[in-house]
């Protein structure tokens, strides 16, 4: 259906500009019927939002910084780059992807992750994913499948393509990191709507371990066994794509845990979720208020 979003964008834009171009060409026959200037002062206004929501803003990258203390007394500083929702397709190509890794690298993270949605609907799609193979950091680049990297089963041919790039993809398991002499459990669950499992995921993991957990939805956090975390990293939401100042997400979230957790550091009863707006699109290409975006995670522990 996202081309019906692009036959109302360019449609609007079409028929928009030419209605303000017939106005300012003549000026004389609108100037004094106030209605149709009213008229045309709305239809200027969408005309920018839209142009703006729909060519400027999503090609805008931005890097958002944020610390997290996972404990009281803090010793050991652990920079997490966090990347997410790529959706490689009709709107975001293989130069995106490569401005993406560009701005990734320049923040010298000790991990980079990637919580999933690297395509937007075909597998041959994942082909545009190859500048990822430049992302490297000391302790490795680690992702996780979302639920646009199964659609009509792509999910292998993105995984395949993620580990020939030197990408290690956590499908319902955990790896065992050294950040100066102290162990950390970098866990990591398939998407939820398709193949995740995460009890299979956190067993064997218990309470005095320190454990981050990569999910690409947030809901991972209503299951009972991930309650072990004690941070979540998650995306899916796109922040909402389309924002408004101090309302948030004009459109609901595709989560259960609903708007009020739509983007950014939440806390979730004895843990933290961080939720991540991502780089890309679906449904309409626009993003307001709420540009594309790299995390970088300052975790403390």
């Amino acid at each position: 259906m996202w081309w019906l979003f692009e036959v109302i964008i360019f449609g609007y834009l079409i028929f928009g500009g030419a209605f303000l171009i017939d106005v300012g060409t003549s000026w004389d026959k609108f100037r004094k019927r106030k209605p149709l200037l009213v008229f045309a002062l709305v239809v200027l206004v969408g005309w920018v939002t839209i142009f703006y929501g729909s060519f400027i803003e999503p090609r805008t990258l931005v890097v958002r910084e944020q610390e997290i203390n996972l404990t009281e007394e803090p010793e050991t500083l652990l920079n997490v780059a966090v990347v997410s929702d790529i959706h490689v397709g009709p709107y975001k190509n293989e130069a995106w992807a490569q401005k993406v890794v560009d701005k990734t690298m320049e923040l010298d993270a000790d991990i980079i992750v990637i919580p999933g949605d690297f395509i937007f609907s075909k597998a041959v799609q994942a082909d545009m994913l190859e500048p990822l193979g430049g992302l490297r950091a000391p302790l490795g680049v680690f992702a996780v499948t979302g639920n646009h990297d199964y659609t009509e089963n792509s999910q292998q041919y993105v995984i395949d393509t993620l580990v020939r790039l030197g990408i290690t993809v956590l499908e319902n398991e955990s790896i065992e990191l050294f950040v100066d002499d102290q162990v950390v459990v970098l866990a990591g669950v398939s998407d939820l709507w398709f193949a995740g499992q995460p009890q299979e995921t956190m067993q064997g993991l218990d309470q005095d371990q320190l454990v981050i957990l990569l999910s690409h939805n947030p809901d991972a956090v209503l299951y009972s066994s991930v309650g072990i975390a004690d941070l979540v990293i998650s995306a899916h939401t796109h922040g909402g794509q389309i924002r408004l100042p101090w309302l948030g997400s004009i459109a609901r979230v595709p989560t259960k845990l609903g708007n009020a957790y739509d983007k950014g550091l939440f806390d979730y009863k004895d843990q933290k979720l961080f939720i991540t707006a991502g780089v890309g699109e679906t449904g309409p290409r626009a993003r307001l208020f709420n540009p594309p975006e790299i995390n970088l995670l300052t975790i403390q522990f």
